[in-house]
Formats: structure tokens, C-alpha cells, sequence
């Protein structure tokens, strides 16, 4: 009788085991490889498509440019995987100026005191600029691995932590990382989202989140010129398919607000996005105070941009210090 008993619960044993590695098998490892194909059949049918979806854009420029204010076009497989040559004195010669940025009447002396309250990323790290490209042409072209918008960033870093905020700006390439799991460039947001989870999770002093991008659409449409210097014009973007958007569209329309009142026609304002023409969500359903902010297009140079960036750092300063001192009573 114990013998069967045993038997029994052996036999049981191995059964629930064999079920337990199954679904472990099919979790990490089935399942993965099957999505990954949907989104690759997806990816590829909308690259299949791209020819016809940007001509379609080149056609709206034409006929209406005040319509095209915000556009996303799809990159150039190509130019995800291989840079092309750069105009490196360009990029070079900037370094060695000053940029010039009309004086704005804010003089600050608080500070954060070593909390890093800002977190700078870039879900798509490559959008580059037309500018530096010594053969590139098209929106669709202009990506590359190192002059692109993370430089921007890091001039808005610059600019926080002049004006006293603490910051972390991220250095993580996402298509390389999309590329080392063999993943499509439509996974942009999951695999940023994945930077912002890390972040919230060890940096408990983390209050606003800034996806940096640059937009698509041409020079005539992204600058504008303010006591004769041109500067790169600024949009936010606020995704609303989820419950708490309102809290980011709040914060968007400060920062607009604040700029408007300094600098007239720098910001272009907020534009709101569901799933029905775009990502819908852009990672802002993590936390309040998490925008993405689209500063310049693809024909602007690094000097509209820093210029840009720099006066963006000092608004933010302003909003964040004027919150912070309401809260204190």
C-alpha cells in the first residue's frame, strides 16, 4: 500500500513538473519568439508602406503646411543600422562658440541640493539633423549614432543644472538595444519605458520625466526668429490613452505657458494623441510631470537647438522653484 502511495505521488510529481517546465518553456521562450514575429510581420508591412505613408506627408506640406505642425514619419531601415558620413567641422565648430541666447530676467540661487529631480531620455536617440549630413536629404534619412538629439539633451542637462536643478540625462542607445534582441523599431517605447521603470525604481527623489525628440517637419515650420536670432521651435506631446494624462497635460500647458510669456512663438503648444495616431501612452501613464517634448525639426542646427535648450532649462527652473515654494506655503 505505501508503495503505491509512493508510486502514485511520484508519478504526480513528475507530471506536475513536466506541466511546470512547459509553461516556463512557452513564457520565456515561445511566447517571446511569436510576438516578435507579429511585430516584425507588422513592422515590416508598415516599412513596405513607409514609400506611400511619407509621400503622403510630402503632399500635405505642399498643400496645407499649417496642418503638417507635428509629424512622424518612418525611418529608413538603412539609416538605423548604418551611419553615413557626418560633416564633422560642423558639428566641431560649434564647440567652439558661444551661443548667444537674449537675456532673460531670471536670476536664480536655490537649488535641489544633489537630488536629481529630472530625468532626460530619448525613446528615439538617433533623429539627427539634415544639416550635418554630407549626403542625406529626406527626414526619413537623417538618424545617426552620434550627432543626433541626445546632444540636445545634454545641453538641457547643462541648462537644469545652471539653473539649479538636479538631473540625470540617459546615454542609452535604444536601437542598439532593440538591435541586440532582435526587435523592430516599433518597440521604441517599450524599450525606453523599461529606462523610466529603472530610474523611478532607485531614484525616489524623481518628480518630472523629459522624452526629448526633435520633429520631421521642415525648416519653415520648426523655427522661428526672436530679436533677430533664429531658435528651434518647441512642442509637447501628451498621450491620452490612459487614465491620468490630465495631471501631464497640466504640466505641459505650464511649461507652454511660461515660455509664451518670455518668448512669443517659441512653443508652438500641446498637442494630445491617442492610439488612433500614435503610440496613445509615450510611458507618461508611469508618473505625473512626463512629457514628451519635440524641440526643433530636421533641418535645424545645433546652434538653434542649444539656444532652444537653454532657455527650456530656465523655464523648467522657474516652474519647478515657483511649485516648490506654493507647496511650502
Amino acid at each position: 500500500m505505501k508503495k503505491r502511495t509512493t508510486k502514485l505521488l511520484l508519478a504526480i510529481f513528475i507530471i506536475l513538473f513536466i506541466v511546470h517546465l512547459s509553461f516556463i518553456c512557452y513564457l520565456y521562450w515561445i511566447k517571446p519568439k511569436i510576438e516578435s514575429t507579429d511585430q516584425k510581420k507588422n513592422n515590416n508591412q508598415i516599412v513596405g508602406n513607409s514609400a506611400n505613408s511619407n509621400s503622403h506627408i510630402e503632399k500635405e506640406r505642399k498643400s496645407d503646411p499649417l496642418k503638417m505642425s507635428s509629424v512622424e514619419v518612418t525611418p529608413d531601415e538603412t539609416a538605423l543600422q548604418k551611419d553615413e558620413a557626418i560633416d564633422q567641422i560642423k558639428v566641431d565648430e560649434l564647440e567652439k562658440k558661444e551661443i548667444k541666447v537674449p537675456h532673460m530676467h531670471w536670476k536664480n540661487s536655490e537649488s535641489t541640493f544633489g537630488k536629481k529631480v529630472v530625468f532626460i531620455y530619448f525613446s528615439h536617440n538617433r533623429e539627427s539633423f539634415l544639416p550635418y549630413f554630407k549626403e542625406r536629404t529626406s527626414p526619413e534619412e537623417a538618424y545617426h549614432s552620434k550627432v543626433n538629439i541626445t546632444l540636445v539633451g545634454e545641453y538641457l542637462g547643462e541648462s537644469l543644472r545652471r539653473n539649479g536643478i538636479g538631473n540625470i540625462v540617459s546615454n542609452s542607445d535604444i536601437i542598439k538595444m532593440l538591435n541586440e534582441r532582435n526587435l523592430d523599431f516599433g518597440y521604441s517605447y517599450q524599450m525606453s519605458r523599461q529606462l523610466v521603470l529603472n530610474e523611478k525604481q532607485v531614484n525616489h527623489d524623481l518628480e518630472m520625466i523629459l522624452d526629448i525628440h526633435r520633429d520631421s517637419i521642415p525648416r519653415n515650420l520648426s523655427t522661428t526668429t526672436i530679436s533677430g536670432i533664429p531658435y528651434a521651435k518647441i512642442s509637447f506631446v501628451i498621450g491620452s490613452a490612459h487614465k491620468n494624462y490630465k495631471e501631464n497635460l497640466n504640466f505641459a500647458h505650464s511649461i507652454h505657458s511660461l515660455i509664451e510669456k518670455d518668448y512669443k512663438g517659441l512653443s508652438k503648444g500641446v498637442m494630445i494623441k491617442d492610439k488612433t495616431n500614435g503610440n496613445g501612452v509615450y510611458n507618461q501613464d508611469i508618473s505625473s510631470h512626463n512629457v514628451i517634448i519635440e524641440i526643433g525639426g530636421v533641418e535645424n542646427n545645433l546652434e538653434e537647438l542649444y539656444r532652444t535648450a537653454e532657455i527650456l532649462g530656465i523655464v523648467i527652473s522657474k516652474y519647478y522653484f515657483k511649485k516648490e515654494a506654493t507647496l511650502k506655503g
